[in-house]
């Protein structure tokens, strides 16, 4: 996962559209509902509320606070009014006053507090004395911005998917002291008696305090407000996001009669289909699927913001993420505060977490009072074109081509359009363009519309192995749905087992799913676990793996649709030959797709490619039949033309893996499974494996694992030895006699070796956990290793290289399976590559110029070592190099043993050195720790340096820790800012590690 700044950002004024978000802001848009009251405002602030400029009128800060002034009580009656002002709106209109309002109470509450806690400095502060002040310096004291303008156009804290209530008021303590130095610095310099300085944040927590009255008055009259604190019922099973719909629904609003009508019908269609829309004939068994209102749960999630520190690719961090379980209110939370707008909202999820069926029933379920939603399959459009293309397509394919997204734009211009777009993992092995930055696309359209009038709330959904291989904007909300809870699964059982009561199928008794663990807790697998044990005559008692599961559903419904295809009861030897057969098709088709990187595959491209493998292709019918699986949609132009996908991704990757191993051990039997050993033939092989690597989806690593895992342990040596025997001689292999036209990609023949290569090793480090490098290439073994790894740079596209670097570690000549680490890429190769030279001055460059530090447990005693000598070094070259608020986070981990003494002494006078120069640069607690950690592993000491830098911490310490210790428990303040957003990466399998900042 990458994270970067968003470039540019919206302008607060210069559309009215654009969300209130500052103190000005929220005066325009209020102002619009009540013109003589914001004149009014005006002409009391002495013209600084509507000045074009904000002309540095001082006069204006007195306005707010003055007693004899009426500004502060014009503020109140706004709030008081403010029920009555949203009255008869709803849509975009009403979106923006409620931010506005939110807005306001902020800023009231620092006014009222500021004239509670100064009063009578005001009696003293003439305005003539203070313009003069200002005449007399040319400008403002410490600051050469008006005072005025950073009071009118600070943003104040708002609610948002991720801060609810308690994080806004929070953040309204810090907000507000930092505004109050800003306006103390300014009264410090009118020399004021009697004056009495504040401390900031004291002062904060006292506006906070008053913020949090003004909320709950506001609160009371707006339902929306309502939501961003949590003032809303709580229900103990929710089912399709009904909760959402009512929560967001204004009462009285008029539905809508125009192509948005048309939309909304197609959208809310989808609530009364089956949870699995197939025909009844291709599931085999009498099972029933449950409408989608009735069978979908609201998921239970972990919402965190983008920012440089997080790895939202990473169960690790995300597992010390606060779980929640209502999704629906963080949701009406999004979409009534201003951020919905400015940058998309990501969900990510593993595969079978049900992304897609919860955007289908977000849509659903946002009121078309005030929202107008349109539902884009990313599978099903054009992956390398813009996305109002996407939309148009998405449109045309729901609509019939009946609706164009600029006459729906213009139709909706008085509610907020919502997009979402489902499946941007799927969008990024299809495309053939470079997509990482498409979330800062997203974050470009919506600027542009904005900017146009015209507002876009945007929702993006993806795999969670996915979020490494995109840029997401800093501020992103990000929302990873989480699996079923025990109460959840019985509550989908429930609805499915009231749906199957027999006689032709059998509920899935709960204890019988629980059993079963994670496979029961994925909404996916879970219905996969109720069609598999709807089967009378399957015992209750199987145990079966992920894959084992996926077998058994293959087995038997492959079964089912040879017969019917056969029109009789086939058996024994018959029946095996035909499923055998169907499943081969099957797997046929998912590499077909694989391979193309796609999620489809035209019945012409299928038979082409059941041809090109010598597979028997029966002219004039369906290639794959009618299959529970399989999605078959038809297009005609003339004559039919057919496609397939899978309805989840999910079996294709199965399948793909199921092929793989099975080829594989079909060419590890024929040469190492007779009497006499025999040259591996892996025509077949090279043919299926050539094109991408397996790496690139990672659930078809993952069953190639259980595959190769349920194999016994002489045919896994077997498959070992053929493995590595392939790749000992892969670049002088014959060319091959078979299958040569099999070719899903144009001929390449860089391409096919470089991918075969690479997905030898990824199959061979899934057969047996360690592979030493002498033993494939006894001769040289680290430059045959580096070439190869070369090979792969040069050979393979960029998706499929970074993926297959990640897979992999190799370490004092062995390779593995890796920790996927989510490094950038050319660290990932320089450490694949054991170019320690080159990883060296990677690390040291990255760390000066991008302030990006990473250190790395690769598990070995001595490669541990060498990690953590070299990451000090590298990062005390950094601190050196840059001024103290630049400077890399610092990781402190504790000291390996295997450390040489002679560099354990040179890192320390380093240490030491950097350490001279710089206390004075960096925080006082920081410079404490650092000191601290020096003495705990240090060979050498450098007395003088150490008093200098302690005396100086506990000096400087004395002017912070009393402000600092208000934010928390009185009296305690912590050494160390582990949340901080940072260019920082740790892998490390001890504990002990902290993350220390320099500012």
């Amino acid at each position: 996962m990458a994270t970067t700044p968003l470039a540019g950002g919206l302008g607060l004024s210069s559309v009215r559209r654009d969300p209130a978000i500052s103190f000005r802001g929220a005066l325009q848009i209020l102002g619009h509902h009540d013109r003589p009251w914001l004149d009014r405002l005006n002409a009391l602030a002495g013209g600084a509320v509507l000045a074009a400029g904000l002309v540095p009128a001082v006069s204006a800060v007195w306005g707010w606070v003055d007693q004899k002034n009426e500004a502060v009580g014009l503020l109140r009656k706004m709030l008081d009014s403010t029920a009555n002002r949203l009255t008869g709106t709803g849509g975009l209109e009403r979106h923006e006053l409620v931010l506005a309002a939110h807005t306001t109470i902020v800023l009231t509450a620092f006014f009222e507090t500021l004239r509670a806690e100064l009063g009578e400095v005001y009696r003293t502060a003439a305005i003539t004395d203070s313009e003069k002040v200002v005449l007399a310096a040319g400008r403002r004291p410490d600051d050469d911005e008006p005072l005025v303008r950073h009071l009118y156009t600070t943003p104040v804290p708002t609610p948002s998917a991720v801060s609810g209530f308690e994080e806004v008021a929070g953040g309204v303590v810090e907000w507000a002291a930092n505004l109050y130095r800003f306006v103390d610095d300014f009264l410090a310099g009118l020399e004021l008696s009697p004056y009495r300085r504040l401390k900031a944040l004291p002062f904060g927590t006292a506006v906070a305090s008053r913020y949090r009255s003004l909320f709950l008055e506001l609160a009371a009259k707006v339902p929306e407000v309502a939501v961003w604190a949590d003032l809303t019922e709580h229900a103990a099973t929710r089912t399709a996001m009904a909760r959402l719909e009512r929560l967001l629904t204004v009462t009285g609003s008029e539905p809508s009669r125009d192509l948005r009508a048309i939309v909304r019908s197609v959208n809310r269609s989808v609530l009364d289909l089956p949870v699995v829309d197939v025909d009844a004939d291709g599931y085999g068994v009498d099972a029933v699927f449950p409408p989608v209102e009735k069978i979908f749960t609201d998921p239970r999630y972990r919402i965190a913001e983008a920012d440089s520190g997080a790895r939202l690719a990473s169960e690790e961090w995300w597992s010390k993420v606060e779980q929640g379980s209502d999704l629906d209110l963080v949701l009406a939370r999004h979409f009534t505060g201003d951020l919905c707008a400015r940058l998309p909202l990501l969900f990510l999820g593993h595969p079978g977490a049900g992304k897609s069926l919860l955007t289908r029933v977000l849509a659903a379920r946002l009121p078309d009072e005030g929202y107008t939603v349109v539902r884009v399959a990313l599978r099903r459009v054009d992956a390398n074109t813009t996305i109002s293309n996407q939309i148009q397509q998405a449109l045309d394919l729901d609509t019939h081509g009946r609706v164009q997204w600029h006459r729906l734009v213009e139709d909706s211009g008085e509610v907020l359009r919502v997009v979402l777009l489902d499946g941007l993992d799927e969008l990024l092995q299809a495309t053939t363009q470079d997509r990482v930055g498409y979330l800062h696309e997203i974050a470009e359209f919506q600027r542009l519309e904005a900017a146009m009038g015209k507002p876009v709330a945007v929702v993006v959904t993806s795999r969670t192995l996915v979020a490494d291989r995109v840029t997401v904007p800093w501020g992103t909300p990000v929302v990873k749905l989480e699996e079923f809870s025990e109460e959840q699964v019985g509550a989908w059982l429930a609805v499915w087992n009231e749906h199957n009561p027999g006689p032709g199928t059998r509920p899935l008794p709960l204890e019988t799913a629980l059993s079963y663990g994670q496979l029961a807790r994925q909404p996916l697998l879970l219905l996969m676990l109720a069609l598999y044990f709807g089967d009378p005559s399957v015992p209750l008692d199987d145990q079966l793996s992920e894959a084992d599961l996926y077998e058994r559903l293959f087995d038997t419904y492959s079964r089912r649709e040879v017969t019917k295809k056969a029109g009789r009861v086939l058996r024994g030897e018959e029946l095996d030959e035909a499923v055998e057969e169907q499943i081969r098709r099957l797997s046929t088709a998912a590499l077909g797709m694989f391979n193309r990187g796609r999620q489809d595959i035209s019945e012409a491209d299928l038979t082409g490619d059941l041809s090109a493998l010598e597979e028997s292709v029966e002219a004039g019918e369906r290639v794959l039949g009618e299959f529970f699986f399989v999605h078959a949609p038809e297009a005609r132009t003339g004559s039919v033309q057919r496609s397939y996908e899978f309805l989840h991704a999910t079996f294709g990757e199965y399948l793909v893996a199921m092929r793989v191993v099975e080829v594989l051990r079909d060419v590890a039997e024929g040469a190492f499974g007779r009497r006499r050993p025999h040259e591996p033939d892996d025509d077949l092989l090279f043919a299926l494996t050539s094109h991408q690597t397996l790496a690139v989806q990672q659930p078809v690593m993952s069953f190639v694992g259980e595959r190769l895992d349920a194999l016994d342990a002489r045919e896994r040596e077997r498959v070992a030895r053929t493995l590595e025997v392939l790749l000992t001689g892969y670049r002088h292999r014959r060319p091959p006699r078979r299958f040569d036209d099999y070719r899903p990609l144009r001929r390449d023949v860089v391409r096919q070796l470089a991918a075969y290569s690479a997905n030898l090793v990824l199959l061979l480090v899934k057969a047996v956990p360690e592979v030493p490098l002498a033993k494939l290439w006894p001769h040289e073994p680290l430059t045959q290793w580096r070439s190869t790894v070369d090979l792969w740079q040069a050979g393979i596209d960029s998706t499929c290289y970074h993926t297959t670097l990640d897979s992999l570690v190799c370490v004092d000549g062995v390779v593995r399976e890796g920790d996927r680490v989510m490094l950038e890429p050319e660290i990932l190769r320089a450490r694949l590559r054991v170019d320690s030279e080159t990883e060296d001055r990677l690390r040291t460059g990255f760390a000066v110029h991008d302030g990006l530090s990473y250190l790395v447990d690769d598990g070995t005693g001595e490669g541990t070592a060498r990690e953590w000598s070299r990451y000090i070094a590298s990062w005390l070259v950094a601190a050196a190099a840059l001024p103290g608020d630049m400077a890399p986070p610092f990781v402190d981990v504790p000291r390996p043993d295997l450390v040489p003494q002679d560099t354990l002494v040179a890192v320390a006078e380093q240490a030491y050195q950097v350490l001279a120069r710089k206390f004075r640069e960096w925080t006082p607690e920081f410079v404490g720790a650092f000191v601290g950690w020096l003495e705990t592993w240090s060979p050498v000491v450098d007395q003088r340096i150490l008093e200098r830098a302690t005396s100086y911490s506990r000096s400087m310490s004395l002017f912070t820790t009393a402000e600092l210790s208000v934010k928390a428990d009185p009296g305690v303040f912590p050494p160390f800012d582990t949340d901080r957003s940072s260019d920082f990466s740790v892998y490390w399998r001890g504990a002990g590690a902290k993350v220390w900042h320099t500012t």
